[in-house]
């Protein structure tokens, strides 16, 4: 093709302006699995409420309602100031990145920024309760546990404050400052949900060598597996994050890839928890106890090895022999952690 087409910018604009578009499109593309993961997530949920247990299935209900509907509204929010830049306003000066350097504060992009903070509010508010629920139980005190991330996520929510203010008002102190909240606000909540991570998959990780070391390394791997640990943890949006925070830091121009599409994988990232949860797969509170239980004696398994697959043997004595299970074992266990 003639080169005269090629308007006259520098490589860094072309290439900054390429990664906002191919970053729209991964948030669409993540934005559809966030619909599929959302229908099924509900139809899970409320297929199994019933009145004994509506008051824990309803707020999971109303969470990932509430949630999907903000990231509807940041994908439309996304489309709509993408659609502007290069296709309404093809021509302002500087092209669409100098649109987007100087249009932040139209309304369509003040739609998407509230709706991507309080996204990620919700988000990272579940990963700091899943932490919660991991470590319950933990010989260290749970405000202790807490308190380093509990500080980082009220962090984060002010950092976003500043942020929305500073985009959308023309505040004289928001003018004549020069610090951009930007920076502090991703990176905060970035950083809180690699800690996060890394923190939960730790404890997965001696939860699943208690487990072994005393059972063997069947039991209990729906809880502690690999793909158990890297969803319990969020894992994905963390690896996502580190990925972003580097371009970032490095003023990568590739970064505004990460950064379009990085609402909809931290979305991804919760409804997969919110999944395992419905199904009753995640680590809860009495986890231990349910794998403790799981494995039945040695006589039990000796008969089941001679043919009597029923779960009761009546001797010639006329006595039942029931499976036992070893309360040693769970015990030892449960005192280990």
């Amino acid at each position: 093709m003639s080169s005269s087409w090629t308007p006259d910018e520098s490589s860094e604009t072309f290439l900054a302006e390429k990664g906002w578009l191919q970053g729209t499109v991964v948030s669409a593309v993540a934005y559809g699995i966030n619909v599929a993961l959302y229908l099924m997530c509900f139809h899970l949920l409320f297929r199994q409420m019933n009145r004994m247990n509506y008051k824990k299935q309803l707020p999971l209900l109303i969470y990932i309602t509430t949630t999907f509907i903000f990231s509807t509204l940041f994908m439309a929010a996304l489309a709509d100031f993408t659609q502007l830049a290069f296709i309404q306003y093809r021509d302002y000066p500087g092209g669409p990145n100098a649109f987007e350097n100087n249009m932040f504060g139209i309304p369509v992009d003040n739609l998407g920024n509230v709706c991507g903070f309080l996204t990620m509010i919700l988000s990272d508010g579940l990963v700091v309760w899943r932490c919660m629920v991991i470590y319950r139980g933990c010989m260290v005190p749970m405000w202790i546990i807490l308190l380093f991330p509990g500080l980082m996520f009220a962090a984060s929510i002010a950092m976003g404050i500043m942020f929305l203010l500073q985009v959308t008002a023309n505040s004289p102190y928001f003018s004549s400052t020069n610090i951009n909240y930007t920076v502090p606000y991703l990176t905060l909540s970035l950083a809180l949900n690699i800690i996060i991570t890394i923190a939960i998959v730790l404890r997965l990780l001696i939860y699943r060598h208690r487990i072994s070391k005393v059972l063997g390394s069947s039991y209990g791997t729906q809880y502690t597996s690999i793909a158990a640990m890297i969803i319990e943890s969020a894992a994905l949006y963390s690896a996502f994050s580190v990925a972003f925070l580097t371009l970032f830091l490095r003023n990568n121009p590739i970064s505004e890839t990460f950064i379009e599409s990085l609402t909809q994988v931290q979305i991804i990232a919760m409804l997969l928890i919110v999944f395992r949860v419905a199904q009753g797969k995640s680590w809860s509170q009495d986890t231990m106890s349910r794998v403790m239980t799981s494995r039945p004696s040695v006589q039990a398994i000796r008969m089941g090895d001679l043919g009597y697959g029923s779960k009761t043997f009546t001797g010639s004595s006329g006595f039942e022999a029931r499976p036992s299970y070893k309360s040693n074992d769970r015990e030892s266990v449960e005192a280990a952690v």
